[in-house]
């Protein structure tokens, strides 16, 4: 498969002809589904009992990335989700409360990076509680979601939303008419084709306007988990299925920020304290977080399980 990425400042996004796309996903070791590059020989396979039960799991060998194999069905993946805390009303929007430190961190950064935004576009706006929290700092907010009933619930507080299983097929903002920013808080690590989604993000930002992704970066505990796991089976099985949770993909940042460049995107910044998502989380997380954000900060080593990424796409 090829594909035809344009340089960061020529103001195009990659291309992917139609034929291309469905191949990332259909042709299980073709193209790595998190970078979108053809898959180099690698017989790095695992099994992960995860809550989509026992599943089969691959690593590219050219990105780091651990990727779940198999096809990939929207169907399927929402009814997943609404099993899943963040699929049911209840928990949902109690999970919009308990988010509320990275909502306001990520707002703050819009601020910072792109302070005459007014438009924003939540990807997998879940029970909108990041669209709430924009509106109430004078954000004109939208979102997409795969959950039927999440779309309905945030039409219902006012915002305009959509089903949508990809970006492709996104009608609120188009590239006659583009978004501010495009937000993508926790929901990357479900695609099934990065570089498509990521592509499809570049056609919907206006020239000069704002990614941001709020990235689980987990791919490091992975492979602890399989080191330490023939001397430590249940420990590291257990570091393993908290890593890759329900997941599709777990890639390593420095991989993912080269994907987001190769998409169009220039880096604007990468802050791991601000994926922190509650100062009520654990303080194992919270500890991860600290060193996680000086470790980035002084050596560009990552050791945080997430980061908030602010990236931009060059003026035209």
């Amino acid at each position: 498969m090829s594909v035809n990425v344009a340089s960061k400042n020529s103001g195009s996004p990659p291309v992917f002809t139609r034929k291309q796309q469905p191949q990332l996903v259909a042709e299980k070791f073709a193209a790595c589904p998190a970078c979108g590059r053809p898959g180099k020989q690698n017989t790095t396979r695992l099994q992960v009992a995860s809550p989509r039960g026992e599943s089969s799991w691959a690593k590219c060998g050219d990105c780091g990335a651990y990727h779940l194999i198999g096809e990939y069905d929207c169907a399927i993946e929402a009814a997943h989700t609404v099993q899943m805390p963040w699929g049911q009303l209840r928990a949902g929007v109690r999970l919009n409360d308990f988010k509320k430190r990275m909502f306001n961190a990520t707002l703050a950064g819009i601020n910072k990076h792109a302070s005459d935004a007014k438009t924003i576009l939540d990807v997998g706006c879940s029970f909108g509680g990041f669209l709430l929290e924009a509106r109430r700092q004078g954000y004109d907010g939208s979102g997409v979601d795969i959950v039927p009933e999440a779309v309905d619930y945030v039409k219902q507080q006012g915002f305009a939303a959509e089903e949508c299983e990809s970006l492709e097929n996104c009608h609120l903002f188009s590239e006659q008419n583009p978004v501010d920013v495009l937000t993508v808080l926790d929901a990357h690590i479900y695609w099934p084709n990065q570089p498509a989604e990521l592509a499809a993000a570049w056609r919907l930002i206006r020239p000069g306007g704002l990614l941001v992704m709020r990235v689980i970066t987990k791919s490091h505990f992975v492979s602890i988990g399989r080191a330490i796991r023939p001397i430590a089976p249940k420990f590291g099985k257990l570091l393993i299925r908290r890593s890759v949770t329900d997941h599709r993909f777990c890639m390593p940042l420095k991989s993912l920020l080269h994907t987001i460049e190769a998409c169009g995107f220039s880096i604007e910044s990468v802050v791991p304290r601000d994926a922190q998502h509650s100062d009520e989380s654990s303080i194992a997380v919270r500890s991860l977080f600290a060193i996680g954000q000086l470790s980035w900060k002084m050596l560009r080593c990552h050791l945080a399980p997430g980061a908030m990424i602010y990236a931009r796409k060059p003026n035209a």
